[in-house]
């Protein structure tokens, strides 16, 4: 069994982001609305921008994601064969 080029837990942090972003990034914009919607008009733009920025970070994320389980795929090929 050939050794990981990626460790496992690395994975894990990764698609602990993905799943867990998301969520965080609707509940960010969802309280920038309220804040715009009592008046606040900063700190809804405030939000919004720091909810765009866990956007970027979620596609980021994902695309390490992948580059991660591509990297693991090629240490799992046989070479004998």
């Amino acid at each position: 069994m050939s050794q990981k080029l990626v460790p496992r837990k690395a994975v894990r942090l990764l698609l602990a982001g993905i799943l867990v972003l998301p969520v965080a990034i609707i509940v960010i914009w969802g309280v920038s609305s309220l804040l715009v919607a009592m008046g606040d008009d900063i700190g809804g733009a405030v939000l919004r921008y720091v909810g765009l920025g866990c956007g970027i970070l979620w596609t980021v994320d994902l695309i390490f994601l992948v580059l991660a389980q591509g990297l693991n795929s090629l240490s799992d090929s046989d070479e004998g064969e």
